[in-house]
């Protein structure tokens, strides 16, 4: 006996199709991204890393919207390769993040491949239309986490 599938709850479901569409661009990004030997999530940890002289890992995560189980997994990589250092930790002590010489090299060398996407996915949706949605989006995001 075959079940099929009923999606019609999922059609119009925001959070699926907004996990469907970030996926989507996340592998365009990956594939513009990864050759440089980071994925655009780390790369984007680098980039806030290079925007201040230091953080501490809750700070960033809370930043980034980002677990920090997630954070963690994503620095360990950028870490060994000498792209971020980690102090502190332990017994209750504040973890501090900061980007290396070498990330900020690393930084230079994805911003092309960055932009690259970028222009490519906003070309794609229309300057105006992006607009639009970054601001819907955030204007969502923000009320939905007063509640």
């Amino acid at each position: 006996m075959s079940k099929q599938l009923d999606m019609a709850a999922v059609e119009n479901c925001v959070c699926f199709n907004l996990r469907w569409v970030t996926r989507a661009i996340t592998q365009f990004y990956d594939a513009e991204i990864r050759r440089h030997g980071v994925r655009p999530t780390q790369g984007t940890i680098l980039a806030s890393l290079q925007a201040r002289d230091s953080w501490s890992m809750a700070d960033l995560s809370d930043w980034l919207g980002m677990e920090r189980t997630t954070l963690v997994r994503n620095l360990r990589p950028l870490q060994r390769d000498g792209f971020v250092n980690v102090g502190g930790g332990g017994r209750g002590n504040l973890v501090e993040l900061s980007i290396t010489a070498k990330g900020r090299k690393q930084v230079e060398k994805l911003v092309p491949a960055w932009k690259s996407a970028q222009c490519a996915v906003v070309k794609t949706l229309g300057e105006k239309r992006w607009a639009e949605i970054l601001s819907d989006l955030e204007t969502a995001a923000l009320a939905l986490n007063k509640k």
